[in-house]
């Protein structure tokens, strides 16, 4: 394990940092920072002006801390940012959508991209999101495809499929 915590913090500085330090040095921070976010979006078929991506701000800076972390975990995978700029790998993506009005946002988590659709209001959008965060936790489908073979008798475990 000090090996691979020497591969990203020199072994010296351990005696200098604290636990949480530590923590937030590896993992990042616990609270979403709006601005680093802010900092690397970049929107497709729209720009910051348009009313969809200033809903959406509005939105976050409404939410909670938790609520930000299941939007992270929604459109990641991961319930943090890095604590640096420097350390952000790939850039967050909004992008509209063709789907139904007032549909559900969907995100590819591989991409680190949220995708809406087109919304009456400011609070449907919200409404949505916030049962989209809280409510939608598979990813790629992965537990919708496992119930559904549960269901149909097939168990990937004995190799029937």
């Amino acid at each position: 394990m000090l090996e691979g915590l020497a591969s990203i913090i020199p072994v010296p500085l351990f005696r200098f940092m604290t636990a949480s330090a530590l923590e937030q040095w590896v993992c990042g921070k616990p609270e979403i920072d709006l601005a680093l976010l802010q900092k690397i979006v970049r929107y497709r078929d729209m720009d910051r002006t348009h009313y969809l991506v200033e809903w959406f701000w509005r939105i976050m800076n409404r939410f909670t801390n938790d609520d930000r972390v299941a939007v992270m975990r929604f459109v990641s995978g991961r319930s943090r940012l890095p604590t640096d700029i420097a350390d952000v790998s790939q850039r967050f993506q909004i992008m509209k959508t063709d789907k139904s009005k007032d549909g559900l946002p969907t995100a590819q988590t591989c991409f680190f991209q949220l995708r809406l659709p087109d919304y009456t209001s400011e609070s449907v959008m919200e409404e949505k999101l916030r049962y989209a965060i809280h409510n939608c936790r598979s990813i790629d489908m992965d537990n919708y495809m496992l119930a559904r073979n549960v269901e149909n008798g097939q168990m990937i475990d004995d190799g029937i499929i």
